[in-house]
């Protein structure tokens, strides 16, 4: 037998309720009723009850690990993924929510709510690849965005505190006509910091990189978990656990730590000769969300993207236009080449800066075509700053080298 699950209905006409971000309400997609969070959770809370009375008390997962729900507006037996807690009812269109998946330990404790339509977004897709100058044209006019999806992502939040002990060698360098004088220096330092909400999606299904790539959200927009914000969107319970996930944040704290405590050595060259960081999340949140989740077709590829449901910020990467980065590669070789070859009468020269300026401008603009990158630090999510309980600062010794004459 089906779970019992509900769609959400308009409590005046009985049509198909959705959130709509522009409103931050529920509204009625037949009589453009609107109603807040609160004024539908009370109708909902007495029709789950009701749904719950009448359900056959088969509570089991369904063949594959998929779970079958009945719809409550038409009646038919829907089939989703365990992961999957909205879905739309194929038969009769209204956004069923399948309360079982947000129950217990599996209920979010907090959400942010979509701030973008698709309409939105769409024109925010045309803005992003538009102003790429290395992206193709013919990518440009003809690539067609075929699936878009409005997806409430399961993350978990990480509070907590990161120390550490560092030692490095500093080196201050003073160059004259006739030699190079380095001065060396042992540091040491330890210190410690305070981290608030790092977030890391806990669907198996979403890329870890895309995702990053899409921060940071605004949690001053954060709700209390609601099932009142889910009706027209998608919305996945975790599949990654807590634990499972804590090692990609432990990861990005140790970066930022590291990164902030080397800036307290202020030489003209700083190595890092040992490094000991130890994080202690000792909180953790589970939320919900907004990611607009697309693909978008060209030259028979499908190129992935993801919106910030929230920010409207969008990642993924472009396709790139060889013969466009070959051509700035070249005029970017020929400038320094010419000026040496013919200004300073220096033909190696002038090739070997060439090569090297030509391919700084190659890799910089193949590199405007990706965005998408795991994150190597938490610098948004810092909350209390840098704090030396350690320093100590010795000269060590001095190095005079002679230069050669030209």
């Amino acid at each position: 037998m089906a779970k019992g699950a509900m769609a959400m209905e308009c409590p005046r006409c009985g049509g198909e309720m959705q959130f709509d971000p522009t409103l931050g309400k529920l509204k009625c997609i037949y009589c453009d009723s609107a109603f807040t969070a609160e004024e539908v959770e009370a109708i909902f809370a007495e029709k789950e009850k009701k749904t719950k009375e009448n359900s056959s008390g088969d509570e089991q997962a369904g063949i594959n690990d998929m779970n079958a729900y009945t719809c409550s507006n038409c009646g038919a037996e829907l089939m989703t993924d365990a992961n999957t807690a909205v879905i739309r009812c194929p038969y009769c269109g209204n956004s069923t929510v399948a309360p079982s998946q947000f129950e217990g330990v599996l209920r979010p404790e907090y959400i942010i709510p979509f701030g973008f339509t698709k309409e939105q977004l769409i024109n925010s897709y045309k803005a992003f690849y538009q102003k790429k100058w290395f992206v193709p044209k013919s990518f440009i006019n003809n690539n067609e965005i075929n699936e878009i999806q409005g997806v409430y992502v399961p993350f978990w939040l990480y509070s907590g505190n990161a120390e550490i002990e560092a030692e490095y060698e500093g080196r201050n360098v003073k160059e004259n006509d006739n030699e190079k004088i380095t001065d060396y220096y042992s540091v040491s330092r330890k210190g410690k910091m305070s981290f608030e909400n790092v977030p890391a999606d806990a669907s198996k299904r979403m890329d870890d990189a895309l995702m990053d790539s899409i921060e940071p959200f605004n949690y001053d927009a954060v709700q209390k978990f609601s099932i009142t914000y889910l009706p027209g969107f998608l919305a996945e319970k975790y599949d990654v656990t807590a634990d499972e996930n804590r090692q990609r944040t432990h990861d990005r704290v140790k970066g930022t730590i590291s990164q902030k405590t080397k800036q307290t050595a202020s030489y003209d060259e700083v190595d890092v000769e040992k490094e000991n960081i130890k994080v202690d999340f000792d909180k953790k949140k589970y939320a919900l969300l907004p990611v607009w989740y697309f693909v978008s077709k060209w030259d028979d590829k499908d190129f992935v993207f993801a919106m910030n449901g929230q920010t409207g910020k969008i990642k993924g990467d472009l396709p790139a236009d060889k013969m466009k980065i070959i051509l700035a590669a070249l005029i970017a070789f020929l400038i320094p080449f010419l000026i040496l070859w013919l200004a300073v009468d220096s033909l190696a020269a002038g090739i070997i800066v060439g090569l090297i300026v030509g391919g700084i401008t190659a890799a910089a603009a193949f590199g405007s075509t990706k965005s998408v990158a795991e994150a190597s630090d938490a610098n948004e999510y810092i909350k209390d700053n840098l704090e030396l309980t350690y320093k100590n600062d010795t000269f060590i010794r001095q190095k005079k080298e002679k230069k050669e004459k030209e």
